[in-house]
């Protein structure tokens, strides 16, 4: 299945976007929140999973990672 890109659509409520979303941060924080608990977990520092959430690591696993496979995947379970 070819996956819908809304990702030039969506914004804040109240900004000149096409699908203005309510809860627009909210998913940001649970999502980044989740990766760096997850790095914790597996012993990583908090100044080393800064580092990496500030890199390009994320958008990479976004485009060509896990990451993305994962999430998708959790999107069809619900």
């Amino acid at each position: 299945m070819e996956y819908l890109d809304i990702s030039g659509k969506i914004g804040q409520l109240g900004s000149d976007c096409e699908w203005p979303m309510f809860s627009y941060e909210r998913p940001a924080y649970v999502l980044w929140g989740a990766v760096a608990n997850a790095l914790q977990a597996k012993g990583w520092t908090e100044n080393e999973i800064r580092v990496a959430l500030q890199s390009k690591l994320p958008r990479w696993s976004m485009d060509c990672g896990a990451l993305c496979d994962a999430l998708n995947a959790a999107g069809e379970a619900s």
